[in-house]
């Protein structure tokens, strides 16, 4: 409602979510057409931390964060742990910083709340994905290269493919 009222019934621009991602330390990413929403993304490169809903996959032991009977993690996210998609040195924990919501939309409120009774914790993961959000945008300019990105990320991927073709894996 305060969106529309904002813009006047006219969609709203992307800088005003650019600016409510930032001034935010939590941001719902509901399940959306597909898993993941690239507004999953969105809110990690603007440094706040992912609020997603958690679903049995119909995978034994695997989970969702798109729907119920949805794609497990493993084959939704990128260098998520236990995809088998880099080395596991390498891999991308998760579940380190995004707050994972059982029980259904309801509950997003009660465990932030929660969340936010501990502030070394928040802290802890806030510092988590300012450690992986390089990995979800491409370096630009002459000394991009100098820092890990995508890129970096999708070559270290293939050198862990290729080295396993060598070992007959």
């Amino acid at each position: 409602y305060a969106i529309r009222v904002m813009t006047k019934g006219n969609k709203p621009p992307s800088r005003l979510f650019t600016h409510m991602y930032q001034d935010s330390i939590f941001c719902p990413t509901l399940p959306g057409d597909t898993p993941p929403q690239k507004r999953f993304f969105d809110v990690i490169m603007m440094g706040c931390i992912p609020v997603v809903l958690e679903f049995d996959s119909g995978q034994e032991g695997k989970k969702s964060w798109h729907q119920n009977g949805g794609q497990p993690l493993e084959n939704s996210y990128p260098w998520i742990q236990g995809s088998n998609s880099t080395d596991p040195k390498n891999e991308i924990d998760y579940r380190s910083f995004v707050v994972v919501v059982t029980g259904g939309v309801q509950n997003v409120r009660p465990a932030i709340e929660a969340l936010m009774q501990n502030y070394t914790e928040v802290r802890r993961r806030q510092l988590t994905l300012m450690k992986y959000a390089p990995y979800f945008s491409y370096g630009m300019g002459a000394d991009a290269h100098k820092y890990p990105d995508a890129f970096s990320k999708i070559l270290e991927g293939l050198r862990f493919y290729v080295d396993g073709l060598s070992l007959g894996e």
